[in-house]
């Protein structure tokens, strides 16, 4: 059951750091309700600082999978251990 919630925060991880990335640049960044209904809003979210901002979020998500992965490759078996006394250095 870990090994399964594992890989489904990774999932989860990667897939919402690809979404935060890609979202600001798409057309349908600028036509929601809350954009169409303040222009407040609306000039927040056609700053492309603001854009550049979500998009380093989603960056940043991803780049927090990856390390997951890299932390939890023992637990999902991505990488065996060597066992006592194969020469890894400990004589």
């Amino acid at each position: 059951m870990r090994r399964l919630l594992v890989i489904l925060y990774l999932l989860v991880t990667f897939e919402v750091g690809v979404f935060l990335f890609v979202l600001p640049w798409v057309s349908m960044w600028g036509q929601n309700f809350f954009a169409n209904r303040s222009t407040l809003v609306a000039a927040i979210t056609r700053n492309y600082f603001v854009r550049g901002a979500v998009s380093g979020l989603g960056l940043v998500d991803v780049w927090l999978a990856v390390f997951e992965l890299w932390r939890f490759r023992h637990l999902l078996g991505l990488v065996r251990s060597a066992p006592p006394g194969s020469g890894t250095g400990d004589s």
